[in-house]
């Protein structure tokens, strides 16, 4: 018996929008301070992770490049010292869970 897939499975499956954020914004070969370093890492869990990969990004001479093509493509992780969601700044790691609750007035 068959699986069928429903649209939004489909929907993710065609996104072609990470392709054609690298056709329109390639990656330069420039000497990156990540290059051979697990990528995992950049894909933090908690803050002393987050900590870690941007420390990394310290010292890269191309960080600042680094930043404004993963926010271009709208990349998710920490790119250039900085955590991205879908290219977007993050002030840090979500946590897991329910959110806290807040007063209602």
């Amino acid at each position: 018996m068959k699986k069928e897939r429903k649209e939004e499975q489909f929907a993710l499956i065609l996104n072609t929008t990470a392709v054609n954020g690298a056709y329109e914004h390639p990656t330069p070969n420039v000497a990156w301070a990540c290059a051979g370093i697990d990528p995992d890492m950049f894909f933090p869990a908690d803050d002393e992770a987050l900590a870690a990969a941007t420390a990394i990004c310290d010292g890269c001479a191309v960080r600042t490049l680094c930043r404004t093509i993963a926010m271009a493509r709208a990349e998710t992780g920490v790119w250039g010292g900085v955590l991205l969601a879908e290219g977007i700044p993050q002030s840090g790691v979500k946590r897991r869970g329910r959110p806290s609750k807040m007063a209602v007035a």
